[in-house]
């Protein structure tokens, strides 16, 4: 029975760290957080990715712990931050500069 493997903080960070920046991306998409600033929305996007992301790849080294959560965490943050990255770029690419 101690070899029964089970999910420990860092699987549960790893997920919820994941959902988090889905979250703060649809909210800040869809203006759902008022008045706030974008730096610190794009801080806590980008903490939350790559924490998501390293706690996951923590979490799939260890031997004697469950791996569900921390692969859709790192998913979830991957995807998320692929996107938003991708968003950029098409805003800078589609943005006309102005030697002025």
């Amino acid at each position: 029975m101690q070899d029964e493997k089970k999910y420990t903080w860092q699987s549960y960070t790893s997920f919820g760290l994941g959902v988090l920046s889905t979250v703060i991306v649809i909210s800040f998409i869809f203006s759902l957080i008022p008045r706030v600033h974008t730096f610190t929305v794009f801080g806590l996007f980008v903490v939350s990715v790559f924490t998501s992301v390293i706690m996951g790849m923590i979490v799939l080294w260890r031997k004697k712990e469950k791996k569900t959560l921390a692969a859709i965490g790192i998913t979830l943050g991957l995807i998320t931050g692929v996107l938003v990255l991708l968003f950029i770029i098409l805003i800078w690419l589609i943005t006309p500069i102005h030697p002025d």
